[in-house]
């Protein structure tokens, strides 16, 4: 049987993430005949196909969905050792990489970043934002340790069996007014009164189905006006008066970027609370840096918590 090298599973993994030959190239700084010719040897080495070649890029076949995740485990697992060796050192070292989704990240990430890095000034820490489609696939193919999304609808991800989830934490969804609307004047609104007025729907993926799903639980139909997939682009346009809006990530401030404010006000419908998770690989040992984060993750939601959610 030949042998298969670190080498080639360094060189499937950044394959994999840049979906292309000349971008593992770029990212290890070699040619793209050396990462072809390892690539090559690998799949012979397994006697499988990995990579489906296009003219523009390559793909990862089945098989090499699992072999990607193996070879993260193993490198993952050769980390891990390296760790358990500088056991004497206090802060932990290597490269962690982290997706979250995209309304949560600027509120959220920033906060947990630095806490973690004051800790561990020697991890490498890079992130990237986006939908939890974008997200799963990111964790899925290698690309990301570790993701931080929003629980629901996640039932595909958790019955796959190929991500490990863990809630920590969970917000109720609240109502976003401009602060001279009529409705503002009430502690808690109820979607029969927020039915017929123009809707800014937020629909970053689920964002959008799940706010509406509230309307057809009860037999509503919304107006929508507006949709976007920014988050600070529907408190802009409520700040403006061009309608309302249910989000459930609260900020810190009531205002949009030009200083404008909004009336917050809670959502008068029994709701279960929106959790938030973190998922990792099953099939992947989570290194110390990752249990690490998803700690601080934990931390900084609880301490954020008590410092703005409504009492």
């Amino acid at each position: 049987m030949a042998e298969i090298t670190l080498k080639q599973l360094e060189y499937l993994l950044a394959a994999a993430e840049a979906g292309s030959v000349t971008g593992a190239a770029t990212k290890l700084f070699l040619s793209q005949s050396a990462v072809s010719t390892a690539l090559a040897d690998l799949e012979q080495s397994l006697g499988a196909q990995l990579f489906v070649r296009h003219p523009r890029g390559m793909s990862l076949t089945t098989v090499g969905r699992e072999v990607v995740a193996d070879s993260r485990r193993i490198i993952m697992g050769i980390e891990e050792m390296h760790e358990s060796a500088r056991s004497s050192v206090d802060s932990l070292a290597g490269k962690l990489r982290v997706g979250c989704y995209s309304s949560l990240a600027p509120v959220l990430l920033p906060m947990v970043i630095d806490e973690f890095l004051r800790k561990n000034p020697r991890v490498e820490l890079s992130f990237m934002e986006g939908d939890q489609k974008t997200l799963a696939d990111s964790l899925a193919n290698g690309a990301l340790d570790l993701i931080i999304v929003y629980d629901y609808q996640l039932h595909e991800l958790k019955q796959s069996g190929t991500f490990t989830l863990t809630r920590v934490y969970a917000s109720k969804p609240y109502v976003v007014l401009p602060v001279d609307h009529p409705l503002a004047e009430h502690r808690r609104v109820s979607l029969r009164e927020l039915a017929p007025e123009p809707m800014i729907l937020f629909d970053l993926a689920p964002g959008g189905e799940y706010f509406l799903s509230f309307f057809q639980l009860e037999g509503l139909e919304p107006t929508v006006r507006f949709q976007t997939t920014s988050f600070e682009m529907v408190r802009a346009l409520v700040a403006r008066g061009l309608g309302y809006s249910i989000l459930s990530q609260r900020t810190a401030i009531s205002m949009s970027y030009e200083g404008l404010q909004v009336a917050t006000r809670e959502l008068a419908a029994d709701i279960p609370p929106l959790g938030i998770a973190t998922a990792h690989l099953s099939r992947v040992r989570p290194t110390a840096r990752v249990r690490a984060f998803m700690e601080q993750v934990e931390t900084s939601l609880a301490l954020w918590s008590g410092m703005h959610e409504p009492r």
